[in-house]
């Protein structure tokens, strides 16, 4: 059940998009929307020069003034929805602002921000961090879409490892309502029927005892499992992709495997992806 969204917000262009996303699911489940309203501090970690102090609380006052504006932006946004609603604002310095939305999103129910590698405003590690370390799911919808009036056709990116059984939990609200829930297999060994198996058969029998309609759609012939997925979601006019997010770090940083990057470049519609 959601009852408790929270949606990234920046001042930029692209909170008007997030937030209509965040509102339609909201007003479908009757859930609480609170907008995380990110607030950039100054990277000035010491000053002792005079002048330079107040240079700084010069700069600090006009993020708080810029910060109010958004605020106020926000709330009349989120107050045109018609469900129950906040604004919280996060001071934070650039390189701790996704790790601070993650602690957020860990006490809600989902996370909606754009779809990294295709936000405008750059804020792909900020999407990353929430998904790898929130441990929630996070919806990521493309720049400037237009939220669907249902999710009525999901498709499912099946493997039967934990990434991909944590994204079905999260998903399980929306794929509950569905008409047509789709799980596709990218057989990157070849047709299952080639050796007699039949990869969903566990799978599809889950979902049934929940009460989803699924279908088990075998997707075989593709070099690249990312395109197959894409490809399998416009054909069926899927209206969100339901994946596992995988990647391994390097230097302290996530990165993310290439089916993943690949949905999280192109995707037309809502990922919703968990870790």
């Amino acid at each position: 059940m959601i009852k408790d969204i929270v949606v990234h917000l920046t001042g930029s262009e692209e909170d008007r998009f997030r937030i209509a996303y965040a509102g339609a699911i909201a007003r479908t489940f009757d859930a609480h929307l609170t907008g995380l309203q990110v607030n950039l501090l100054p990277e000035l970690i010491a000053v002792t020069d005079p002048a330079a102090s107040t240079y700084l609380q010069t700069l600090l006052a006009e993020a708080s003034a810029r910060a109010q504006q958004v605020a106020a932006t926000a709330s009349e946004e989120l107050g045109k929805l018609g469900v129950a609603h906040a604004v919280r604002r996060i001071d934070a310095y650039p390189n701790s602002v996704g790790n601070t939305l993650a602690s957020e999103a860990r006490t809600s129910d989902l996370f909606v921000g754009t779809r990294p590698y295709g936000d405008p405003t750059g804020q792909e590690r900020v999407e990353e961090a929430v998904l790898f370390r929130s441990g929630r799911g996070s919806l990521l919808v493309p720049p400037g879409g237009t939220p669907p009036a249902s999710y009525d056709t999901i498709l499912v990116a099946w493997k039967n490892t934990r990434e991909a059984a944590r994204a079905l939990a999260e998903a399980m609200p929306f794929l509950r309502r569905a008409s047509q829930v789709m799980v596709a297999i990218v057989e990157e060994e070849g047709a299952s029927e080639q050796y007699g198996v039949d990869p969903g058969a566990d799978i599809g029998r889950y979902l049934s005892r929940h009460g989803v309609p699924v279908e088990i759609r075998p997707i075989a012939g593709w070099v690249y499992a990312g395109e197959a997925l894409l490809n399998e979601a416009q054909r069926t006019g899927a209206q969100m992709i339901v994946m596992g997010g995988y990647g391994h770090s390097r230097f302290r940083e996530w990165v993310l495997g290439g089916a993943t990057r690949h949905l999280l470049t192109h995707a037309g519609v809502p990922v919703l992806i968990a870790h």
